[in-house]
């Protein structure tokens, strides 16, 4: 079980909804996409990745300068806003891989 609070489950939930919702949007409709979990010692990381076209470096900094804020209010600000980290790594034609890290909840209980 994963020992995180109910309402950081609920935001991780949503930036992993909004990583799929970019590749839905973005990498046509025979991508694939995977999502890993993995409790480690003091975090929890969520990995999303997708087969789709990649992006070039700095993309999403030039979306950001456009006011094209998808990734970083729904993902980026979700994550930090639960003191974690949201990567991003992306290359042309290797697809895209969103890393969310958030920390453990003190105070959550894992689940028997």
């Amino acid at each position: 079980e994963m020992c995180i609070g109910a309402g950081a489950a609920r935001e991780v939930a949503a930036a992993v909804a909004a990583a799929l919702d970019n590749v839905r949007r973005n990498c046509g409709d025979g991508a694939r996409a995977w999502v890993l979990l993995e409790d480690g010692e003091g975090e929890v990381t969520v990995s999303v990745r997708d087969d789709g076209p990649g992006m070039p470096a700095g993309r999403l900094d030039e979306a950001a300068a456009d006011g094209r804020l998808g990734v970083a209010q729904s993902i980026r600000g979700r994550v930090a806003d639960l003191g974690g980290t949201a990567a991003v790594f992306s290359a042309p034609g290797e697809g895209t891989e969103i890393e969310l890290t958030v920390p453990r909840s003190p105070d959550a209980r894992p689940r028997v």
